[in-house]
């Protein structure tokens, strides 16, 4: 329950029971910040969606305790799940509120993702596949498209290059996301389409890897 947490933090008129669509308070909250700067947690306190616009101003307050923050204001993508079951992102300027736990966001929703758990977005980014079960090696590729939750890659097509993998098959993917960036997960291939494309879900995200991927789905936002 949140209802005992800053409650002076909840300005007046905002409302307490959300909209079809809306988060409900009490809801999880994951706060990237534009930069280096490590992933933040929270918990909703109270959120404003003028709907009837077509980007979705939002305002909200985030319980961040036990973080304490400063009063700069700072650009952050916070990714929290409607009542509904969607993935809301919405890009914002983040300020201290009534007190160093409470975080105050005023920005727009950035995307909805309906019935999803993460957000996912087009990326072109090369990959490796290390390929365990029955069917081994290291396969090459290109993702097509990406989340923390999985990836669909077009695979290299060539002479040399280990077989297609089938479904199940354990997999570990190291993903280039810029020169010197990589992010390595554990897997398994979901599915195999024609044309030597695969789809894998990630197993094993270590948190690392969760802020990696996430922050660059979230650069890719318009």
């Amino acid at each position: 329950m949140v209802d005992h947490l800053h409650a002076d933090a909840v300005p007046h008129g905002h409302r307490r029971h959300p909209e079809p669509g809306e988060p409900t308070v009490g809801t999880s909250v994951a706060l990237v910040p534009a930069g280096d700067v490590r992933l933040l947690t929270g918990t909703l306190l109270w959120w404003a969606e003028r709907a009837e616009h077509a980007s979705a101003p939002v305002e909200a307050g985030v319980d961040i305790a036990p973080t304490s923050t400063s009063g700069a204001t700072f650009k952050v993508w916070a990714t929290l799940q409607a009542a509904g079951g969607d993935t809301i992102v919405v890009t914002a300027d983040a300020r201290r509120g009534d007190t160093a736990h409470t975080l105050l966001l005023a920005g727009r929703v950035a995307v909805r993702e309906q019935r999803r758990r993460r957000v996912r977005a087009a990326a072109h980014l090369d990959v490796e596949l290390t390929i365990t079960g029955a069917t081994r090696g290291t396969l090459t590729g290109r993702t097509l498209d990406l989340s923390a939750s999985g990836c669909r890659i077009a695979l290299e097509q060539g002479v040399g290059e280990p077989a297609t993998p089938d479904p199940g098959q354990p997999a570990g993917v190291v993903i280039h996301l810029d020169r010197d960036n990589q992010a390595r997960v554990a897997g398994h291939i979901h599915t195999v389409r024609p044309g030597g494309q695969v789809v894998v879900r990630f197993d094993d995200v270590p948190e690392l890897a969760v802020e990696q991927i996430e922050r660059y789905v979230y650069a890719t936002l318009p």
